[in-house]
């Protein structure tokens, strides 16, 4: 199980460096599908579009943090053993444990496309999780999606674009 537990964290292993940002238009070949996938859960997620001016609108979660235990020193017996818990919220604080901010339900989704960010990058880059213990802080001090509603061919790319910020 260990080794498991050392995979899993290695994979959100995070840095000490300040914060860094990774745009992510929805054209990119290497993150196909990011930015659309992280603009519609901001959406779901109830941010309302602040217009920008020009037909283009700003959604911006600020704070985004998640729990994570990934529980596989559990009793077996447990239903939770071998699963990851997760608890994500917005306008929250990046601290283990916090009940500050508002819950986001789609945290699951919204990790795993952070993880794709994060793995886009070299070493060094953007860091969103810090993991350790059984336990995985995920946090990004800006997820900042932008929707151009002049174009309308959804297939050409330009509509959307996000800047993931992270705050390790």
């Amino acid at each position: 199980m260990k080794p498991l537990l050392a995979s899993i964290c290695s994979i959100f292993a995070a840095s000490a460096a300040g914060a860094a940002s990774v745009t992510v238009p929805d054209n990119s070949t290497s993150l196909a599908g990011v930015a659309a996938a992280s603009t519609a859960l901001l959406l779901d997620a109830g941010l309302k579009p602040q217009n920008a001016g020009g037909g283009v609108f700003v959604l911006d979660a600020k704070n985004f943090h998640c729990d994570q235990h990934l529980n596989g020193a559990l009793d077996a017996s447990s239903v939770r053993a071998g699963l990851r818990t997760l608890k994500c919220r917005i306008n929250s604080q990046n601290k283990r444990g916090t009940t500050a901010g508002q819950l986001f339900g789609e945290g699951r989704t919204m990790t795993d496309l952070l993880q794709k960010v994060q793995g886009s990058n070299p070493p060094g880059g953007a860091a969103f999780s810090d993991c350790g213990m059984g336990y995985c802080g995920i946090f990004a001090k800006s997820i900042k999606c932008t929707i151009d509603t002049k174009i309308g061919n959804f297939s050409n790319g330009g509509r959307w674009s996000c800047v993931f910020t992270d705050g390790q």
